[in-house]
């Protein structure tokens, strides 16, 4: 079933070395492969992806040697004004977010103020068990790498659609006795067992940072991620300083593109913040899980802070440990611990996802292993990924295409992404033929 990324978002909106890491050690050994063709214009080859795809807006940048080697901007942000998009443009990026949070909880996991295998309940201050396996604590390392055993149960939905209007506690969600508990938030198999990709467990993660720094989760991003690194990134979309940067999404429905999300063209963002919210209450509140508004150039910033392990402009944002170990491969498949979707997923970390290029599965470049994240909601389809051994790297961001995502013919991303990393790997091998930065 080649939809398995599609139809996850339509409802919302090999263990030799299982714990290597994500980020080769050494100098990838390259396959061996034809040499580059000569490419037309990038900018061409683009245009014509944009084309063929019959897309809204599209963003890409490629990295290379730590640097914006060229970088594109097609269509519109939004249809009504006609915005066009450019590197400044905020998308609401999807699970790349998952990213971000991972590396808000690893800030306070190095002051000491969290661990990454203790029981979450000590955190929570609430008790929650796989109620399958009461006896088995889960923890931080679990969430975050996806393998905890909670799933995006019925519970989750019904709980998303109402906890704004409704002010609801995420214990609500989680504990039997709880409201929009569902037993399908458990799987039967034990915490650690099984991979299965989650987005209401990154509401626990966000509770916790919210209740361990004592801040609400996008104010802590703000003060601790974005505003030391010059982003203008935000978790809270009625908090950002120009709405009319923002690409609204879009499908194409009866003829017309409609607006799924973010489409301010007569009315403001609706703060999602009540009054009466304490910090800890709710994380799924501002959107750990997929709700960022990030720009292209955010994203490139964010993928230099990988680079340079854990600094940016001279800021310490993570210690180059804690780099490690959010890119350490946490699990990895090996044959029947995990749901792979169609070969997309083969190794995770902590908030990263760990390209091992399986044949027709996780191939992006095909000569190097690559380490980030991709997204898909309400349209949307994004990529953040890069090789910290080369410094090379991708940043992939459509807000809509006519044209309903399948699966491409060589892998496991969608076509577009697919069709996208095809013309910028040529263009990638020969300015490292070259050794030309640009």
């Amino acid at each position: 079933m080649k939809g398995t990324r599609y139809m996850i978002a339509l409802l919302f909106l090999v263990s030799v070395g299982i714990f290597g890491s994500c980020k080769e050690t050494e100098a990838p050994v390259e396959e061996p492969i034809a040499a580059p063709e000569p490419q037309p214009d990038l900018s061409t080859a683009m245009q014509k992806v944009f084309d063929d795809f019959e897309l809204v807006g599209m963003s890409v940048a490629l990295i290379h040697k730590g640097s914006v080697a060229w970088e594109g901007h097609y269509g519109l942000a939004n249809v009504k004004k006609e915005v066009p998009i450019d590197g400044a443009t905020k998308y609401r990026i999807a699970s790349i977010s998952k990213t971000i949070t991972a590396i808000a909880l690893m800030q306070l996991y190095e002051q000491g103020l969290v661990a990454l295998d203790e029981d979450i309940g000590t955190y929570l201050g609430w008790q929650l068990r796989n109620p399958n396996h009461p006896e088995i604590p889960i923890t931080l390392r679990q969430l975050m790498s996806h393998t905890s055993s909670l799933r995006d149960g019925q519970g989750y939905f019904d709980f998303s659609r109402e906890m704004v209007a409704q002010e609801l506690p995420i214990e609500s969600l989680f504990t039997e006795d709880g409201d929009y508990y569902t037993a399908d938030l458990f799987d039967d198999r034990r915490p650690s067992d099984f991979f299965t990709y989650t987005n209401c467990s990154w509401g626990l993660v966000a509770s916790i940072v919210e209740r361990a720094s004592g801040m609400h989760f996008d104010r802590y991003c703000q003060k601790n991620i974005f505003e030391p690194m010059g982003l203008k990134a935000n978790f809270n979309v009625a908090q950002l300083e120009d709405t009319d940067k923002l690409a609204a999404l879009y499908r194409y429905e009866n003829g017309a593109w409609n607006a799924q999300v973010d489409d301010y063209t007569e009315t403001a963002p609706v703060e999602r913040r009540y009054g009466s919210y304490t910090a800890g209450r709710n994380g799924l509140l501002f959107g750990p899980q997929g709700s960022l508004r990030a720009s292209t150039d955010d994203l490139i910033a964010i993928a230099k802070l990988f680079f340079n392990r854990g600094t940016y402009n001279g800021n310490t944002i993570l210690s180059a440990e804690s780099i490690d170990k959010m890119t350490a491969r946490e699990w990895v498949f090996s044959g029947a611990n995990g749901d792979t979707w169609e070969g997309f997923f083969n190794a995770y970390g902590l908030g990263i996802h760990c390209v091992l290029n399986a044949p027709k599965g996780d191939i992006i470049f095909p000569d190097r292993k690559m380490i980030g994240h991709p997204g898909i909601a309400y349209g949307l389809l994004s990529d953040l990924y890069i090789d910290p051994v080369s410094e090379s790297g991708v940043v992939f961001i459509t807000n809509g295409s006519k044209k309903e995502y399948k699966y491409g013919k060589d892998s496991s991303f969608y076509g577009v992404e697919e069709a996208v990393f095809k013309q910028l790997y040529p263009y990638l091998k020969t300015l490292e033929s070259a050794n030309t930065v640009f």
